[in-house]
């Protein structure tokens, strides 16, 4: 065997845990890795995106990796015996780098490391659980894109693992292989197993916001507070969304109640700001993720019914990895409660797309 089969470095950029979940998923997947005989390959991890700049928050996540982490090189060291966390970018160890696992091949935070370190080998592996998505002003990109066409990049071999159908105005611009299902599902329940203990105080809260034998009601809010005047989201838009609660999916303001799950970038007293209402309960803020939550609710509650309501991707991993009920918002009280969208409107269309994708890839 090569000395090159067996000091294979690999490197991946990532937004979080179920980032994670299905990047690591790709990973093992990959012709270099399934096949490989021997020494496992040295795998480095960076976080990279709006946690980078909250010491506390990337804290908290850096601390559920390494317990994930640790939990993976434990039970699959031949895959995973050369996983390793890098804390700061600086950190990352010289080139050269076999290939790079990110999420979107122009976001900047993932761009700009690939660039520094000349990485030729780019696997793009969309968000969350695998859906593709671009960035609003990835203009370079759109007209290949609506043509099938490669995307051109000198000097580099891009692949894409995506999830779901791929619609011609969000397409990647060749064709990209299956997203491991079986694999992805592994990874998950090693990462609920791994979270269990700091999740414990989360389930407590969330089966304590909910009254006894009436489904439970979580609300992933959107990292959209910064984007308000006065960096809230206006409380006429939970009002909103309580009314589409109450019509579509049964929700009833005086025997339930929504918790709402908060952005760990969210203000500190939440994405609403101060909330007094009798159908509230939160805001939680955790480094748990919400998908993990729900499983660990599923296993708690057995056939009780849990929504859960958003407009993040969130809620597709969700519905993929738990199985659970979404409800999916809708974003007209957003236009209606901030300028700043009717004056860059490209901005609100983005998002409506995307949460149009979303909705129609969970089913109703």
């Amino acid at each position: 065997m090569s000395a090159a089969a067996t000091d294979s470095r690999q490197l991946v950029l990532t937004g979080g845990l179920i980032h994670l979940v299905h990047q690591l998923a790709v990973l093992t997947d990959l012709p270099e890795n399934s096949e490989r005989r021997g020494a496992s390959p040295r795998i480095a991890v960076l976080i990279t995106g709006v946690l980078t700049r909250d010491a506390v928050a990337l804290g908290g996540l850096h601390q559920a990796m390494e317990a994930w982490f640790a939990l993976l090189r434990q039970r699959d060291p031949g895959q995973f015996g050369g996983l390793q966390l890098i804390r700061r970018e600086a950190d990352l160890p010289a080139g050269p780098w076999d290939l790079a696992l990110l999420n979107n091949q122009w976001v900047s935070g993932q761009r700009s490391v690939v660039e520094r370190l000349g990485i030729g080998e780019l696997v793009v592996c969309g968000d969350g659980l695998g859906l593709y998505y671009r960035c609003a002003r990835e203009l370079r990109a759109l007209l290949p894109s609506l043509l099938n066409r490669p995307i051109p990049e000198p000097g580099r071999r891009v692949r894409y693992v995506l999830s779901g159908r791929q619609p011609a105005w969000h397409r990647p611009p060749q064709a990209a292989a299956t997203a491991p299902s079986a694999e992805r599902a592994r990874l998950f329940a090693l990462l609920v197993e791994s979270q269990r203990p700091q999740a414990a105080a989360a389930v407590v809260l969330a089966l304590d916001a909910s009254a006894p034998e009436r489904p439970l009601w979580l609300c992933s809010v959107p990292n959209l507070a910064h984007q308000f005047p006065g960096r809230h989201i206006p409380q006429a838009v939970l009002e909103d969304w309580r009314r589409r609660l109450e019509r579509r999916h049964g929700f009833d303001p005086g025997r339930d109640r929504l918790l709402l799950i908060d952005h760990p970038k969210a203000p500190p007293n939440g994405s609403f700001g101060p909330l007094q209402r009798p159908w509230l309960a939160g805001p939680l803020r955790s480094a748990v993720a919400l998908e993990v939550l729900v499983q660990l609710l599923r296993e708690r509650c057995g056939e009780r019914r849990i929504v859960v309501a958003g407009l993040t991707s969130a809620l597709y991993g969700v519905r993929q990895l738990t199985g659970a009920e979404v409800a999916w918002l809708h974003l007209a009280p957003l236009w209606h409660g901030n300028p700043l969208y009717r004056r860059r409107p490209l901005e609100f269309l983005h998002r409506w797309l995307r949460v149009a994708r979303m909705a129609r890839l969970t089913g109703p």
